[in-house]
């Protein structure tokens, strides 16, 4: 929440409504081990991974509804660990990345193989045949028909991917907004196990460029068994009022 009072008082020209997801916590138990097969995953996933999965698909899950719920338009949806690197601009014209890390469409091939993307200001279409996007801490949905659509698909199948995966998979967004918006804080994410402040050098930026400050200490924030925290913000022009004093929404 202090976070969100940091970015309304920035924006509060263009944040009409804040809304707080709470994070969603797994706990396994004998009666609930079959929710493991719900994750389509490599064979060595441990067990605490998995289900900290399972609760981050569960958390959007929940941000999507509320969009559904509200009716709104112009919808972010922000990770706990989304943090802010560029000007907020207004409400892009259609769903896209505001933050992420562009890879080969093959992950086998993240870091032998170069990208080559010619980018502008503002929304870029996504190649998927040279590129995508992953990682979720920053997504922009225009409508909320798109999210009561996308809601339907984490439901639907019998089986999901880690949730950046499967958006990818299913090519979900079809466009980027560069240069990205929001950045992964640095921290030891204990969701995917990856090291310190990892992601947030793979995500400034969407990896395309480094950022030139010094290295600082990392912050460590618990993750585990559990999908982080939401902030769906819905973004208008016209608006310039809280609703409530615990929901994001842009215009």
């Amino acid at each position: 929440m202090e976070k969100s009072r940091i970015l309304y008082d920035k924006y509060k020209s263009k944040i009409c409504h804040i809304q707080w997801v709470p994070a969603e916590y797994l706990t396994l138990t004998q009666c609930n081990r079959p929710m493991l097969k719900k994750l389509n995953t490599l064979y060595n996933t441990k067990k605490r991974s998995i289900i900290a999965k399972l609760g981050c698909i569960a958390a959007h899950r929940k941000a999507l509804l509320a969009i559904f719920s509200n009716q709104t338009h112009n919808n972010l949806i922000l990770e706990e660990d989304a943090g802010l690197m560029n000007t907020l601009p207004l409400p892009p014209g259609k769903s896209c990345y505001m933050g992420g890390w562009i890879i080969p469409p093959m992950i086998s091939q993240t870091g032998k193989v170069k990208i080559d993307i010619k980018t502008h200001r503002g929304v870029n279409k996504i190649n998927y045949e040279k590129f995508k996007i992953i990682t979720t801490h920053a997504l922009f949905i225009k409508g909320h028909d798109e999210a009561t659509q996308l809601l339907n698909m984490t439901i639907e199948p019998e089986k999901l991917k880690p949730y950046d995966i499967f958006l990818a998979q299913e090519k979900t967004f079809n466009y980027f907004y560069y240069p990205s918006i929001f950045v992964q804080e640095k921290h030891i994410s204990e969701i995917d196990d990856k090291g310190a402040d990892a992601n947030y050098y793979r995500t400034y930026n969407y990896g395309l460029t480094k950022p030139t400050e010094k290295k600082g200490k990392s912050k460590r924030t618990r993750r585990r068994r559990r999908g982080g925290s939401k902030t769906t913000v819905s973004v208008s022009k016209r608006c310039k009022k809280i609703l409530t004093k615990r929901s994001f929404v842009f215009d």
